[in-house]
C-alpha cells in the first residue's frame, strides 16, 4: 500500500535570482580557485534555499525541488545548467556562463562570463549562498550526497519505489525544520503574483 504523500505546492521560480545565484556560486569558485560543477551549484542552492527558508520564512530562488538519484535538485536551475535553446529561451538570451566536460567524470565544469549583480540578492541571501558553497566544497561529493539524502523532504519524495531514475516533487512544507504547510501555501501565492 502506497503511503500518503505530504502536501505539495508549485512555486513560480524567480529566474532573475536563480541566474544571479548561479553566477555568485561560480564567482565564489573562481575566487577560491575551485572547479565548480553542476552538482556543486545545485547542492549549494538547495542548502542555501533550505537555510534561508528556515531563517527568514522564504527561499532565495523560489525554485521547485525534486528528488533525484543523487539528491535534491532545483528544477529550473538544473534546466538552465543543462543549457540549450530551452535555457536560453527561459532567460531570453545567451547564458552568462560556459561549461566543459570534465575528463573521466560524468560532470561539467562551469565558468561565469560575467559577474553577478549582488544588488539582486539580499545580504542574507548572499551569506546563505556563500556559507552553503563552503559546506559543499569542504565536504565533497560523497558527504554532500549523504547529507542531502538524509533530508526529510528528500526521503519522503523518494520513498515508494523509485528505481534509480526519474524525479519526484519534494514538499516545500517539509523543508522547514518543523513542517509548515501554511507558510508553504503562502509562498506559493506570493510566488505566483511576483511578490518574491
Amino acid at each position: 500500500m502506497e503511503q500518503e504523500k505530504a502536501p505539495r505546492v508549485k512555486l513560480s521560480p524567480d529566474l532573475n535570482k536563480i541566474v544571479e545565484a548561479i553566477l555568485f556560486v561560480l564567482k565564489l569558485g573562481a575566487d577560491r580557485g575551485k572547479t565548480v560543477t553542476q552538482y556543486d551549484v545545485v547542492k549549494t542552492l538547495f542548502l542555501a534555499d533550505r537555510r534561508h527558508l528556515n531563517d527568514y520564512g522564504r527561499p532565495i530562488t523560489f525554485d521547485n525541488y525534486v528528488a533525484m538519484f543523487h539528491g535534491p535538485v532545483p528544477s529550473q536551475t538544473y534546466d538552465l545548467l543543462k543549457g540549450g535553446r530551452a535555457a536560453e529561451a527561459a532567460i531570453r538570451g545567451s547564458l552568462p556562463w560556459t561549461s566543459d566536460p570534465i575528463p573521466g567524470q560524468n560532470a561539467r565544469s562551469f565558468v561565469a562570463t560575467m559577474d553577478p549583480d549582488l544588488d539582486q540578492l539580499a545580504p542574507s541571501e548572499v551569506e546563505a549562498i556563500a556559507e552553503s558553497f563552503t559546506v559543499v566544497k569542504s565536504l565533497g561529493f560523497d558527504q554532500v550526497r549523504r547529507l542531502t539524502h538524509e533530508d526529510v523532504a528528500y526521503l519522503e519524495a523518494w520513498e515508494g519505489g523509485p528505481n534509480g531514475n526519474g524525479s519526484y516533487p519534494m514538499s516545500l512544507g517539509l523543508l522547514f525544520d518543523k513542517p509548515n504547510w501554511e507558510i508553504a501555501s503562502e509562498l506559493e501565492f506570493v510566488s505566483k503574483f511576483g511578490m518574491h
